[in-house]
């Protein structure tokens, strides 16, 4: 298909650095095949912290504290599947 990336190792540091910014984590995600998990865990992530924590906290200290809890978990599951995509793409393909 068109739209698929190609089937080239992707550097784990630069997904990560992605994965901080909105718009770059699209392409992070779209890169190592997995931009509707990773959408689904921030959607789930985002709603499940935020809204417990803005019943607790004033609204700017519970907004840091949800974004900094979206953003670790982001890097971590980036660099999760951008490790599998690097072992799987190193594999052989077999015949």
């Amino acid at each position: 298909m068109v739209l698929d990336p190609p089937k080239q190792k992707v550097n784990v540091t630069r997904m990560i650095i992605y994965s901080f910014i909105p718009i770059l984590a699209i392409y992070a995600g779209w890169r190592i095949q997995k931009f509707w998990v990773l959408f689904a865990i921030s959607i789930v992530v985002g709603w499940g912290i935020s809204m417990p924590i803005d019943m607790i906290m004033p609204y700017s200290y519970a907004y840091l504290v949800s974004f900094s809890v979206s953003v670790a978990i982001s890097v971590y599951v980036v660099r999760y599947f951008a490790r599998k995509y690097n072992e799987k793409i190193q594999l052989p393909e077999p015949e």
